[in-house]
């Protein structure tokens, strides 16, 4: 698999990347410990694992994998300071609460705590960059916190008003106007506001992380964009005002639309387009998804810091068993490297 190209713009082994291990009844502490032993991870930068230090080193031995990490107390995340090349700052689990490939509030309580301290050591300038292993969003709710996923749960933990979820692969980038609701519910949030705000985030984004958006490619809502009418006005009524007016704000801006969702993907892996906004959550994911599992990586635009994620899930039913691979999540690191800003 192709792995982004690595920023060398600032040295290395200075930047630090907190990693949370997601739901530990999931795989997400089984590929945070693989990647970080890959060859490739060695020296590129310092790393901190949050999560349950013992449990860590229960799976680090059940797995046969070196567990050389310092235990780092959350108190010392308090700023830019020396810490340990590799750490893991410990967020308690309730280790006999939790039971590989079975989910449950506990697992999801540990997901949440381990994602609150570690935006918190973002946004404290203790790290600069977040990477998620996945956690379950039924587990999520079960523990209390009312989140549909982390890009949510992330903008509310640090007051972020406008947040975006975009894939990116080396072929294809994808932005989404709606993300985690029922299909029926994200055609009513799919507004001409909506869609600028979204066009405005890439535009503020991409530039910030050196990513090219001078060519965007918008999908349209209904089978061939609607068909001029015949198979609906969602087109007229929703995408093309909001269109009009962001050519009328960024008039260098190459803004296509709206488009045959069933080509564009194709379109854009080709070339002809930087990036693609489509508007619910399969629309998008779907093609990046079929193009390369495993190469593409969830960023979420709009956070005061950088954050990237595996693009898979909990995978419960191999969970412990010693069968998942690191490749998502070596290549999430990659890419919080990649988009370190200046």
């Amino acid at each position: 698999m192709q792995q982004p190209p690595v920023s060398h713009s600032t040295s290395l082994h200075t930047r630090i990347i907190g990693v949370t291990v997601g739901d530990p009844a999931g795989i997400g502490p089984e590929v945070s410990l693989r990647a970080f032993v890959h060859p490739s991870m060695l020296s590129e930068c310092s790393i901190l694992l949050f999560g349950d230090l013992e449990l860590l080193r229960s799976q680090a031995r059940n797995l046969g994998l070196p567990f050389d990490y310092e235990g780092i107390p959350v108190q010392l995340l308090s700023g830019k300071r020396p810490l340990a090349h590799r750490g893991v700052v410990h967020v308690d689990a309730g280790r006999a609460l939790i039971e590989p490939g079975k989910g449950s509030k506990a697992s999801g309580e540990a997901a949440a705590r381990a994602v609150i301290a570690c935006a918190r050591a973002c946004m404290n300038g203790s790290l600069d960059a977040m990477v998620t292993a996945p956690l379950n969003k039924t587990f999520l709710r079960a523990a209390g916190y009312p989140f549909p996923g982390h890009t949510e749960f992330l903008a509310h933990l640090s007051g972020a008003e406008d947040v975006a979820m975009a894939f990116l692969s080396e072929r294809l980038k994808v932005v989404l106007v709606t993300i985690h609701v029922a299909l029926r519910t994200a055609i009513d949030q799919i507004t001409p506001e909506a869609i600028l705000c979204k066009l405005r985030i890439i535009l503020n984004e991409f530039p910030r992380l050196g990513l090219a958006c001078s060519r965007i490619g918008v999908a349209g809502i209904n089978p061939h964009a609607g068909e001029s009418g015949l198979l609906g006005d969602d087109e007229r009524e929703r995408v093309e005002p909001a269109l009009d007016e962001a050519r009328r704000l960024w008039p260098r801006v190459h803004i296509a639309g709206p488009l045959p969702a069933d080509t564009l993907c194709y379109r854009a892996a080709q070339g002809e387009f930087d990036v693609v906004l489509a508007h619910f959550h399969d629309q998008g994911l779907a093609p990046i998804k079929m193009i390369g599992f495993g190469e593409a990586v969830n960023v979420t635009l709009g956070l005061p810091f950088i954050r990237t994620s595996v693009d898979h899930g909990t995978a419960y039913e191999i969970a412990g068993k010693g069968m998942a691979r690191p490749d998502g999540m070596l290549t999430a690191i990659r890419w919080a490297l990649r988009l370190q800003r200046p």
